[in-house]
């Protein structure tokens, strides 16, 4: 397994190169910033047998790139690693659905002996959907263990868990590259068309290539088009909701991009981004930056919601929204 396509990452695998992993880490920044593949980057590295850890050929390293490696497990929103199914007495969809099972199921794999190598690894990806209960549950083991074992929290929220896991863990925070290593990124990866400038100014990288081989780079210039025109008073409501309603992305997408849109508004607004050529609501509006970040919050809120709850009303849900960022504009 190699990190050289990602080369943001690159801070983070010098720090621990030589050092001793410490039992907890949390990994946290954005979505698309490769935090799953640094995670199972290092859970290799522990695993792997050879003094060029990780090797990619030996037994250890073979079991792991295999997903069958006996001395490591993972955890997610929406899966679970195999070995997993055994320490649990639940059914494979209540360990992912509800968190705080397949957490007790972890909790009982990290206490047993390692069999093949030296280590015993857990990974809990897509952390940031961790309850009380969930994250209570795992403090205790983080709590005990000893210097062979270690689990990795993966998280798209900063500062989001106890703060008495955080006092158990060491942190790697990873940032959204700078936009010439980004623009390098995205030449190297073969897509010589498109630059920053096509995207919203913190567009994470693995969120741009999403959009790129998608075919969905024309969709979100037309989608900032179509909120700038709404902001500026030339679109009605009742137009962009059946804009909304008629764009071929799934509604957690069509939140996600009214977030990014705002987050951008409110970049230019602070100074922290260049004035996008997409975004001329700015001119005549000076956005109140608490109102506008707690709008962020509200949809973010909105988003978990509609995990939890799929049947919501998507027009009424977006009928409110929009309604507060008019609001914001005038």
């Amino acid at each position: 397994m190699s990190l050289d396509h990602f080369p943001w990452l690159t801070d983070a695998v010098s720090t621990y190169k030589n050092l001793t992993f410490p039992s907890s880490i949390i990994i946290e920044g954005e979505a698309g910033l490769a935090k799953k593949e640094l995670a199972n980057f290092f859970a290799q590295k522990l695993i792997c047998s050879s003094n060029l850890a990780p090797c990619s050929n030996c037994n250890s390293c073979n079991y792991f790139l295999a997903g069958s490696h006996p001395d490591f497990c993972f955890l997610s929103h929406e899966s679970c690693s195999s070995i997993l199914h055994s320490y649990s007495k639940a059914k494979k969809d209540s360990m992912t659905s509800k968190k705080i099972e397949g957490v007790r199921a972890l909790n009982e794999f990290i206490a047993m002996t390692h069999s093949v190598s030296n280590q015993r690894i857990a990974i809990i990806f897509d952390a940031h959907h961790m309850n009380i209960s969930s994250q209570n549950a795992l403090l205790k083991t983080l709590e005990e263990l000893p210097e062979n074992k270690h689990v990795f929290l993966v998280s798209d929220k900063r500062k989001f868990f106890l703060p008495t896991i955080y006092s158990r863990s060491s942190i790697i925070s990873i940032n959204n590259p700078k936009s010439e290593v980004l623009d390098k990124w995205i030449v190297d990866k073969g897509y010589i068309d498109y630059s920053t400038l096509d995207f919203a100014p913190d567009s994470t990288p693995l969120e741009i290539e999403r959009l790129i081989s998608n075919d969905m780079v024309g969709q979100y210039k037309q989608i900032s088009q179509n909120l700038n025109s709404y902001c500026l008073g030339e679109l009605a409501t009742p137009d962009l909701i059946k804009f909304y309603k008629e764009i071929n992305i799934t509604f957690d997408e069509k939140i996600n991009s009214i977030i990014l849109f705002l987050k951008t508004c409110l970049g230019i607004e602070k100074g922290f981004y260049k004035a996008h050529p997409a975004i001329t609501s700015l001119k005549n509006t000076k956005l109140d930056p608490v109102l506008t970040s707690d709008l962020i919050e509200q949809l973010i809120e909105y988003k978990y919601q509609l995990m939890k709850v799929p049947s919501l009303n998507e027009q009424i849900g977006l009928n409110n929204f929009f309604q507060k960022i008019k609001d914001l504009f005038t």
